[in-house]
């Protein structure tokens, strides 16, 4: 039930980003802007698991900004975000590594041009689980589901240069775990810090400042 309502979701949002960028006067040009980010993750799990607590990691990845009006872009990225918490089990500490490849799909806002808001879907491929702890990792890899949905809020702060600064909160919408395997339900959490760049033409940043005038 809960990957139908995910997937209507996202076709409604593309069939919205759809209707908006044909309404776009050629009268008008605007111009797409692509570039890279990175920066701190610091993650934890929402759930059934006791006596956790977050760790510190990072993110890198890169960004496409796509204009459907002058005020309103749909951000697409593709990220390597290492994730993961800590386990307190029988009074020693572990370290559990999540390593996803995500893919955020982002409504963005310019309320100024410089200051947005965003939000939106992100889909995460699991790469990888680590936990030094455990010397067979594979049993503890199968434990948890290869795919990841959340949804991102977050605020982004851009200089007329490109340059950006980023907040954002992944809160998970799907158990992490494998319920065929771990009868627990726990989901992600993840909140982000980012710096990153946006390539973009002298036109470009010509015709976003003219539309605030």
């Amino acid at each position: 039930m809960m990957k139908r309502k995910i997937f209507a979701l996202v076709i409604m949002v593309l069939s919205f980003i759809t209707v908006k960028a044909q309404k776009i006067s050629d009268e008008d040009p605007l111009y797409a802007r692509a570039g890279f980010k990175g920066g701190v993750n610091y993650s934890s799990i929402l759930g059934d698991a006791d006596d956790v607590s977050g760790r510190v990691r990072v993110h890198l990845g890169v960004v496409v900004e796509y204009p459907v009006s002058s005020k309103f872009y749909v951000q697409g990225e593709l990220l390597y975000s290492a994730q993961g918490y800590k386990a307190d089990i029988l009074g020693q500490e572990q370290e559990v590594s999540l390593n996803y490849m995500a893919l955020p799909i982002l409504a963005k806002f310019y309320m100024t041009p410089k200051f947005s808001l965003e939000t939106g879907p992100q889909f995460s491929l699991l790469t990888t689980v680590g936990n030094d702890d455990v010397e067979d990792n594979d049993p503890f890899f199968d434990s948890f589901r290869d795919l990841d949905v959340s949804w991102a809020f977050g605020a982004s702060y851009k200089l007329e240069s490109g340059l950006f600064f980023q907040l954002r909160y992944n809160l998970g919408l799907t158990n992490v775990n494998d319920p065929g395997i771990l009868d627990v339900t726990n989901r992600n959490s993840v909140a982000q810090l980012s710096v990153g760049y946006l390539f973009k033409t002298k036109n470009n940043r010509r015709v976003i400042r003219e539309a605030y005038e």
